[in-house]
């Protein structure tokens, strides 16, 4: 196998970079990436790509991100969530679960929003947090994103868990904050877990880095969300070489070899499909 892709459940206090990394060698590969960062608290899916599935990536990471996590009321920090140093506290004993579900509709849909300080963005050439850090306040950029399908729970405790699907790009604390904003009271994040990553799910991944069953083909991750075309051994020997090769597909799509393996991505005009990115080469087919 020349490439792969496994659904990795990441825990807590260990980067994005070190548990795909971990995964990669527990399943042969040297070379990884991941598509999309989870902070070192956050938990949940994380969907590592090693070997040449590393050059799919963008085609893995384009869709939307579900997340849950727990809104907790009346504390700012600096990190937006419960990691944090406390700046501020406020009463919130009168907030209501009625309250934080009007708040809800007001960060629904597809809006501005500014991207958290502690966050690896840069900022006229360095990392935002680094100059969190050395106590600067950088002004940051805003980001359009767009936010679905907000469940929730009831406040109990002083807090509600809540769940919302969205956008690439979007943070999690980010939006803790911006709820917060709505109910006119500083708010933080807590437990932020990602439960899906485009057609991706967390039921279907293991927290430990080697299981069998969280470890997927190229081919397999890929026809999870393109059209799949099949080649001919004479199309697939063009493809290999970057030519086109006769097809009525138009879009993006997954072209694979005549033993089924992931040979290329492909962009389809409705009559030929060019080869995007070769993943194969002849003495594979």
């Amino acid at each position: 196998m020349t490439g792969a892709v496994y659904l990795l459940d990441k825990g807590r206090d260990v980067t994005s970079r070190r548990a795909a990394g971990e995964a990669a060698r527990a399943n042969g590969f040297r070379k990884y990436g991941h598509c999309g960062t989870l902070d070192p608290d956050a938990t949940g899916l994380l969907v590592v790509v090693m070997g040449k599935a590393t050059r799919l990536a963008p085609y893995l990471s384009t869709g939307t991100k579900r997340y849950s996590f727990t809104l907790v009321p009346g504390i700012e920090t600096d990190t937006l969530d419960m990691t944090g140093e406390v700046i501020r506290r406020a009463d919130a004993s009168g907030i209501t679960t009625e309250m934080v579900v009007e708040a809800l509709g007001e960060v629904t849909g597809t809006f501005q929003q500014r991207v958290p300080v502690f966050s690896a963005v840069r900022v006229e050439g360095k990392r935002a947090y680094e100059m969190a850090r050395k106590g600067l306040s950088p002004k940051m950029p805003e980001r359009t994103v767009t936010v679905t399908d907000w469940s929730h729970g009831e406040m109990t405790g002083g807090r509600i868990s809540l769940e919302a699907t969205v956008s690439g790009g979007t943070y999690v604390r980010a939006l803790a904050r911006d709820i917060g904003l709505k109910l006119g009271i500083p708010a933080v994040a807590d437990g932020i877990r990602r439960t899906a990553v485009w057609n991706f799910t967390l039921q279907e991944a293991s927290t430990e880095p080697g299981c069998p069953h969280a470890l997927l083909d190229m081919s397999s991750a890929v026809s999870r969300g393109y059209p799949v075309v099949p080649l001919s051994r004479e199309d697939a020997l063009r493809v290999v070489h970057g030519l086109s090769a006769a097809s009525p597909v138009t879009g993006t799509a997954a072209l694979l070899g005549p033993g089924g393996n992931l040979l290329a991505m492909g962009t389809g005009n409705g009559t030929a499909i060019k080869p995007d990115i070769v993943l194969a080469s002849e003495e594979e087919l």
